[in-house]
């Protein structure tokens, strides 16, 4: 294949993901066709599966990207120059902040993180491994600057990623007032530094 048609089938391949991002994160998951996805895009539906084999496959390409521009936004938004324990405690707030915020300003959001939960538990998995490798950056950081006293920064990651699963997208698991979570969420962190801060 020549470099001007890998480049138009890339190009394509972009149409077809941007049209995808604005209708699954407008009407979810199972409110969007793959018929108003090509009509989006200007791409036929045959077409599309040559990209994407199925719908699944699209949303999952959809997340992702949402995925990974929400862990590098946080990641800049974290003040490099504070101390490891108030960038965690940033990233975890900010995590929620953004994550609530996500799903408020795109509805269809949360359908969309459900049907891959159920539907994709391995792919959720890889997700949570995107959102985790922050905090564990964050681990080794304070591991060498002699400030936690952590043994194993993945299992401590892992560990604080547990227990704070409530905080990230929360709508997918309550319906709690934004206040009350972010209250919540500073009580959890301000515990789980306890628990790894060096006496």
């Amino acid at each position: 294949m020549a470099i001007g048609e890998v480049l138009a089938a890339r190009g394509r391949a972009a149409d077809v993901l941007e049209a995808a991002r604005v209708a699954f994160l407008k009407n979810g998951y199972s409110k969007t066709s793959i018929a108003e996805i090509a009509q989006g895009s200007g791409i036929s539906m045959a077409h599309i599966y040559n990209f994407y084999p199925s719908k699944l496959h699209l949303v999952c390409a959809v997340v992702d990207a949402e995925i990974a521009k929400l862990v590098a936004r946080l990641e800049t938004a974290v003040d490099p120059n504070a101390s490891a324990a108030a960038r965690l405690s940033m990233l975890l707030l900010l995590e929620l902040e953004e994550t609530h915020k996500l799903i408020q300003q795109h509805k269809g959001m949360l359908g969309c993180l459900q049907i891959i939960m159920q539907k994709r538990p391995r792919h959720t998995e890889e997700l949570l491994r995107l959102t985790r490798y922050p905090i564990e950056t964050i681990l080794k950081s304070g591991v060498l600057a002699d400030e936690f006293e952590i043994r194993n920064t993945k299992k401590a990651a892992l560990t604080i990623q547990a227990a704070t699963t409530k905080f990230r997208f929360p709508q997918l698991w309550s319906d709690t007032d934004y206040s009350i979570l972010r209250e919540q969420c500073v009580n959890v962190i301000r515990m789980l530094l306890k628990g790894i801060e060096r006496r």
